[in-house]
């Protein structure tokens, strides 16, 4: 049986999301939901925010207090919700947890054996072996209380001990120190990202969950980047701010591909930021107004086909198609042209690849769709130097799936801009070397475009998703 955090880490690599979902059933929030009783209006608003948000959920954190506040109608609407809301995305319970060993005995079989959770979280100021209890429940995972958003907190939080070290550290200190760290993570509020470093000092690898976001104004770049550590084992918790959307989906959507864009640029390899920072400094990267192919009116406009002027950068751009079409092993080449033609050409000619591209057929000669002589029948990998809405691409797939296999493209630059899904709707998946929005990240963190731009077109992005 898998462990917790081994769910949660398939969990974010399917969703490609690092997004937590709070659940906190507010009495505002239930105002208007339908329902015959307290009981039902729980179930039925707890079940619709878990529904619509869970493609973009890692997991989901359900807050105890707002159903314990309903006495026991609250806790049957607990304990049907559990189970279902389980098979959307891990589960962890807030209750913040706490006690000596013989209650936490009693606590740790209420929410593993009668309620079947995975996840708590936990308040350790009764020491650490006041939660051990909870540990011998194997497959499971306790978040313990280290820095939280509350103002008050670091009067107690950030207090020195005999050691020299505030508390908060102590304590991410004992968690990664403890014999069962694979079972432990802890709480960091991400309004205080002035302890993350200190934190992540001590516990490179642990899980933290971050709340903060949002309502309570934490910055969600600066608590990424802070709190990323070794392993990029960071979870944003939002509760409100979704809960209490118009569309909760496309709010934790929305916050989901936010949560991407402010993945740290250490995510590239040295080799990646070499050829990030040739794009802008060869011109390949203009400002300004664009139409792009797909019709859509862009501030900025990416001209791949500058590559090819510079023999430096055109030798980069090769060796990083190169190395990922090596994964792919496929038996030839299809070039999109025109920007694909070159691009496909070199990789080509670098890997022994056979390679075909296609082209308006010609009154005389053979009149072929396709030129190159690829076997019939051959797996083929599409190549293209970027993608927006992948109209290229779906345009050129009748001619090539005439006589070749296919269901794969790979471009040097994923603009973001919806070209993943409508090539996923025609059987072909999207590889890029870069995500526009990392790119974007990059070029602006190493001052390459102006905060000004990168504004613009991130905006531009978010509305054309929209």
């Amino acid at each position: 049986m898998p462990s917790f955090f081994e769910k949660l880490s398939a969990s974010v690599s399917e969703k490609q999301s690092r997004l937590c979902v709070g659940i906190d059933p507010h009495p505002y929030l239930l105002a208007t939901t339908k329902g015959a009783d307290i009981r039902e209006k729980l179930v039925n608003w707890s079940m619709q925010l878990a529904t619509k948000t869970a493609p973009h959920a890692a997991c989901f954190k359900i807050n105890i207090a707002f159903y314990e506040s309903h006495g026991s109608q609250g806790i049957l609407a607990l304990e049907e919700i559990l189970p279902q809301i389980q098979k959307l995305a891990p589960v962890m319970l807030d209750a913040k947890l706490g006690d000596i060993r013989s209650t936490a005995a009693a606590y740790a079989r209420a929410c593993f054996d009668t309620w079947g959770v995975d996840s708590i979280t936990v308040n350790p100021y009764l020491g650490m072996d006041s939660f051990a209890p909870f540990l011998s429940y194997k497959n499971t995972a306790l978040f313990l209380l280290c820095h939280t958003s509350n103002p008050s907190a670091a009067g107690l939080q950030r207090r020195i001990g005999a050691d020299g070290d505030p508390l908060y550290v102590w304590i991410a200190k004992e968690t990664a120190n403890h014999q069962n760290s694979d079972q432990l993570g802890l709480v960091v509020g991400a309004t205080q990202t002035d302890v993350f470093s200190k934190i992540r000092e001590h516990a490179p690898k642990t899980w933290l969950l971050c709340p903060g976001v949002g309502t309570q104004g934490g910055s969600l770049e600066e608590t990424i980047h802070a709190g990323w550590g070794t392993h990029g084992n960071i979870l944003i918790s939002v509760s409100r701010a979704i809960g209490s959307a118009e569309d909760p989906g496309k709010k934790a959507q929305q916050l989901k591909e936010d949560i991407q864009a402010a993945q740290p640029t250490s995510y590239l390899s040295l080799k990646q930021q070499s050829l990030a920072r040739r794009l802008i400094e060869k011109g390949c990267v203009l400002f300004g107004s664009f139409t792009l192919k797909s019709g859509l009116q862009s501030p900025i406009y990416i001209d791949l086909r500058k590559i090819t002027s510079d023999p430096i950068t055109f030798k980069a751009t090769i060796a990083a198609y190169a190395e990922y079409v090596q994964k792919l092993n496929p038996e030839a080449l299809a070039a999109i042209p025109l920007a694909g033609l070159p691009i496909a050409s070199a990789i080509a000619f670098e890997l022994e690849l056979p390679l075909c591209y296609t082209r308006p057929p010609k009154a005389h000669g053979t009149q072929s769709k396709i030129e190159g002589g690829v076997i019939e029948g051959s797996q083929v990998l599409l190549i293209d130097d970027l993608a927006t809405r992948g109209v290229s691409a779906v345009e050129a797939l009748p001619t090539i799936r005439a006589q070749y296999k296919t269901s794969e493209l790979l471009v040097l630059i994923d603009r973001d801009s919806g070209a993943e899904e409508r090539l996923r709707q025609h059987g072909v998946e999207l590889h890029s070397i870069f995500k526009f929005r990392l790119l974007l990240r990059f070029w602006r963190e190493k001052s390459l475009i102006t905060h000004q731009q990168y504004e613009e077109v991130v905006l531009f992005l978010d509305e054309s998703q929209t």
